[in-house]
């Protein structure tokens, strides 16, 4: 499985508009199903993983159920989802100019 970087930006987001401070794998796969989304459990669990390998995000609470651990967004993942936002509208404006 490789990995998808708007599922990443996506799951960073999600985590930065919650309502709680901690989401778990189960979570954000229902989030994304409301959002029409196709993404299971089994690739947002790897992209959980890859967003804490890269600092992004982190664990806080280990159940022994991987689909329900808590994680949660780390200071690094806010900036790199404000840079992401950034750099979107960046592209909307060279487009605009165009």
């Amino acid at each position: 499985m490789q990995r998808d970087f708007d599922l990443i930006v996506t799951l960073l987001g999600a985590f930065r508009d919650a309502d709680s401070a901690t989401l778990t794998a189960n979570d954000l796969t229902v989030l994304l199903q409301e959002e029409d989304s196709s993404e299971d459990l089994e690739r947002v669990l790897l992209h959980l993983d890859l967003l804490e390998d890269a600092g992004l995000a982190r664990k806080v609470d280990e159940t022994g159920i991987p689909e329900d651990d808590a994680w949660r967004i780390t200071w690094k993942g806010y900036d790199a989802l404000e840079q992401d936002e950034e750099d979107d509208l960046d592209d909307d404006e060279d487009e605009l100019n165009d």
